[in-house]
């Protein structure tokens, strides 16, 4: 067994921009820039302005982002949410966690996905 580091920080995200994040997010969700416009009571315009890194306003709506989301603040501002943890891992876990750490914020949120539709069709089953 390998023991994990008690925070998982391996700069996860670090090769996000905070406007890739939230284009990651908004893409995952289904939703158009105008969509997400109006959800949050903006122009498009702002929109496509924070995706390409434009607007340093941005900041003051991650509470609502995060919330519209269903995910923690952290995700857009590290690419991650993180917590403190010892754990002991195995050889195929650790394997698992490098592979996990190599994808971006949309395909992240996609695997968790995948991984709960699994577990509902096991305890289904």
């Amino acid at each position: 067994m390998v023991k994990a580091p008690s925070a998982l920080e391996s700069g996860l995200g670090s090769h996000e921009t905070l406007g890739q994040r939230i284009r990651a997010l908004r893409q995952y969700a289904g939703m158009t820039q105008t969509e997400l416009a109006q959800a949050i009571g903006l122009s498009r315009s702002a929109i496509a302005h924070w995706e390409t890194d434009r607007d340093g306003r941005v900041r003051e709506y991650l509470p609502r982002l995060s919330e519209l989301f269903q995910v923690p603040v952290e995700v857009f501002l590290n690419g991650m949410a993180s917590q403190d943890a010892t754990v002991e891992l195995t050889i195929d876990e650790v394997d698992l966690l490098k592979l996990y750490r190599s994808l971006d914020v949309g395909e992240r949120l996609s695997v968790q996905r995948s991984i709960v539709r699994l577990l509902r069709r096991r305890k289904a089953a």
